[in-house]
């Protein structure tokens, strides 16, 4: 009885230096549990741990070489025996299998698949389990004492001490890698530097990345972080917003601020709160808005173009009027002097201006007839294979047979045959546009019309170059806007060259101009070309 005593003092001596020793924690779990499988005769010994969530972990295990323990369970799996027995008891719970063993017993070691069991939960300061430390599969029979029992109950209780305290340090660890990944996950830029002396104190992965990362924070005051041109505390520092006369925190002040170095908007919210070491801290988070910046400045140019879509329109609708009612008025006078006169040529000079503005009458219903079937997206187009060279060639005649065009109309001589697959008709309509423009505002000079392959593109250039009047260049960039007309006392409705705007583009082409004011212009558009 003496030996047995002092063999168990040395063992508990043993076992409890180890405890206070310096090395892990993990070798001293497994170092302990492989003492008590010895010391008691268990075979196997183990130790279950929290993963902070809903699983318990096996952590440690000696003996277990043919895997018999699960390797991991919930609290709800384990038989409601096991439960009550966790929740009601702070003894270990012991137990061998005989005849005499009851069926909750039974059931708890068949959780462990074990033929005895000597199993105790640890829990931490709030009273949460958090793990279970246990052996199993005694290789003698005769039960403990509860002398024994107590005792093994303090040699257990030694021991979860110690995994608890490595519970804890994992909760640190989790919490900080929890809290690191949503600081750097949810989109929004976050750094701290200190109210006073404006230390950086921390920055976010996205915050830092574009400065090259958190160490380029290191060490510097905020201004020398952000800025390359600052000095010292920038005169629009938030500093004043966020605290009251007693120095105390208020509320968070807000504003939209641009990086200087990438031009990206960002609005930034900041904030005064305590730091860790107990010092005032300055928290700025910034989110960004360059897209909706970028959708703000587009909402901006809509509206204007809206609304000066909607004074054109009004223009447009009051110029109608008067473009409309000159012809019919022409047309109507000419035709009852037609009948009051008996001059054959007086006659055929009002003939003349009838049919003129009669072709005007008509060309001013083609237009507003395009423009509300683009609007409406039933513009009809009509594709076939087209000789553009024949093509411009009957263009040509059409203008040779004018006899009271004030200049010439040319088409640049010897030029290639080329094939695209387009519409006829509304090609037409662009090239007689852009020729009728031109002789418009040319009264000296020629116009001329040409057609060319680009090169390094697949596409056919066309344009119409005349010597006339030319375009103010802060007009240029309007001819082709819808009920523009850059000379009022012009005839048309200002909406020719935007009808060809809105054919080339569906044709697959762009179109443009270049004009020299006093010079003339040069009208072209592009056509997509496949040999």
């Amino acid at each position: 009885m003496i030996k047995e005593k002092e063999g168990f003092n040395a063992f508990l001596l043993h076992f409890l230096e180890r405890l206070n020793g310096c090395e892990s924690i993990e070798k001293k779990v497994t170092e302990s549990l492989t003492d008590i499988c010895n010391y008691y005769g268990f075979k196997r010994g183990f130790v279950y741990q929290t993963d902070g969530f809903r699983y318990f972990y096996l952590k440690e295990t000696i003996g277990n070489e043919n895997n018999i323990l699960r390797p991991r369970f919930e609290i709800n799996e384990m038989t409601k025996q096991h439960i009550a027995h966790t929740k009601n008891r702070n003894t270990p719970f012991y137990s061998n299998r005989n005849k005499d063993t009851s069926h909750d017993d039974i059931a708890i070691m068949d959780f462990y698949n074990a033929q005895s069991l000597l199993v105790r939960q640890f829990k931490d300061s709030e009273g949460k389990i958090i793990g279970f430390v246990g052996f199993a599969d005694r290789n003698q029979t005769n039960p403990f004492t509860d002398e024994e029992l107590q005792m093994i109950h303090l040699i257990l209780d030694s021991l979860s001490k110690e995994i608890a305290v490595r519970e804890y340090k994992e909760r640190e660890v989790r919490a900080s890698k929890t809290l690191g990944s949503i600081m750097n996950n949810m989109g929004v830029d976050i750094y701290v530097n200190s109210f006073d002396s404006h230390d950086m104190l921390y920055a976010n992965e996205s915050m830092a990345a574009p400065y090259g990362g958190v160490q380029h924070f290191e060490g510097k005051k905020c201004w020398e972080a952000l800025y390359t041109d600052k000095k010292g505390e920038c005169e629009f520092c938030p500093k004043k917003h966020l605290i009251d006369e007693n120095g105390l925190p208020t509320k968070v002040y807000s504003w939209d601020y641009q990086r200087p170095f990438d031009k990206c908007w960002f609005r930034v919210f900041s904030a005064a709160f305590a730091w860790i070491d107990g010092q005032m801290a300055h928290v700025i988070t910034s989110v960004d808005i360059d897209h909706q910046k970028t959708i703000e400045e587009e909402l901006r140019i809509a509206k204007e173009k809206a609304e000066n879509l909607d004074r054109l329109k009004s223009a447009f609708l009051a110029n109608m009027s008067h473009e409309i009612r000159t012809p019919l008025n022409a047309i109507v006078g000419f035709a009852s002097l037609l009948v009051e006169s008996d001059d054959k040529e007086e006659r055929q000079e009002y003939v003349n201006i009838m049919q003129e503005n009669t072709d005007l009458l008509l060309q001013l219903i083609s237009d507003i007839l395009d423009l509300s079937k683009i609007e409406a997206g039933t513009l009809d187009f009509t594709m076939d294979h087209l000789d553009i060279k024949s093509f411009c060639e009957d263009i040509m005649r059409n203008y040779d047979i004018k006899e009271d065009k004030p200049v010439p109309v040319l088409l640049t001589p010897d030029l290639p045959e080329y094939y695209i697959y387009t519409d006829k008709k509304r090609l037409m309509q662009v090239i007689t546009n852009f020729i009728n423009n031109a002789l418009k505002f040319t009264e000296t000079g020629q116009i001329i019309l040409e057609y060319h392959l680009k090169e390094g593109a697949n596409e056919i250039e066309f344009s119409v170059t005349d010597t006339g009047m030319g375009i103010a260049p802060e007009k240029v960039d309007k001819v082709f806007d819808r009920f523009v007309k850059l000379n009022s006392f012009s005839k048309g409705t200002g909406l020719g060259l935007s009808i060809c705007r809105s054919i080339v583009e569906y044709l697959g082409g762009t179109i443009g101009v270049k004009s020299e004011l006093g010079t003339g212009s040069r009208f072209w558009f592009t056509h997509p070309y496949t040999a």
